[in-house]
């Protein structure tokens, strides 16, 4: 079964959001589903437990070996990371040309690199950048 294919249970329809059909948007059915679950919950005076923000991670988070390299971003108005993924904090915007040194980086379905900004107003921070806007 493909994404997006109707759920043979579920009739391709939320029982929540019967006027959406899941093979549309299964994802924001479900999303209304838990808000409703909690607007529930905190109506009858029950705790909602919160996932913790991504916290800032370090080069622990590599699963590549160090190389130590120099090099540049090659995109405009790139976030620089405090970890791997976009649900990290931004410590600043770099721009196209900015100097760069590269340590790490962590591959996988999306391949982050570790890296220390060596020009630019944000020269001598390390962070993280999507590989793509990295050139070593």
């Amino acid at each position: 079964m493909r994404w997006g294919s109707p759920r043979p249970t579920e009739g391709g329809f939320c029982a929540l959001c019967p006027d959406r059909i899941q093979t549309i948007l299964p994802r924001r059915c479900s999303r209304a589903a838990v808000t409703a679950a909690a607007v529930l919950a905190a109506a009858f005076g029950a705790t909602i437990a919160t996932a913790p923000t991504a916290s800032a991670v370090g080069s622990s988070a590599c699963n590549s070996g160090w190389y130590g390299l120099p090099g540049h971003i090659t995109g405009s108005a790139i976030n620089l990371r405090s970890g791997p993924g976009t649900g990290y904090a931004s410590k600043g915007l770099l721009s196209k040309g900015t100097k760069i040194h590269f340590y790490c980086a962590r591959w996988g379905n999306q391949s982050w690199d570790y890296l220390k900004v060596t020009s630019g107003p944000h020269k001598g921070i390390k962070g993280w950048v999507k590989s793509r806007y990295v050139k070593w």
